[in-house]
């Protein structure tokens, strides 16, 4: 399990112990999408959830180049992609950090 506590990420092992995930590009993808969403919320039950390609594209744009979401200054998003990009995000973060991608 992931939790964000305090603007820390925090691994919780399945025997309950927790560890900070040291990762600081995350913390930044996290603040930086907090522009977007308002509101970032971890929970693994959104793996499961189907997003479109294009909000992964989204969050790894975010991912690699932080003032991303200062662009898109004059557009604000919708309900629903916001939701999508919630998705994306807990997507992206839980496979960074249980190490299925680079």
């Amino acid at each position: 399990m992931i939790e964000l506590i305090n603007n820390k990420l925090i691994v919780v092992d399945d025997m309950g112990n927790m560890t900070v995930h040291k990762d600081e590009s995350l913390i930044t993808l996290i603040d930086s999408l907090k522009i977007v969403i308002d509101d970032v919320i971890i929970d693994e039950k959104y793996c499961d959830m189907y997003s479109e390609d294009i909000y992964s594209y989204i969050i790894e744009k975010i991912y690699t180049m932080p003032d991303y979401p200062k662009w898109n200054d004059g557009a604000p998003f919708g309900d629903k992609p916001k939701e999508k990009l919630l998705i994306a995000l807990n997507k992206f973060i839980h496979d960074k950090i249980n190490g299925r991608t680079e």
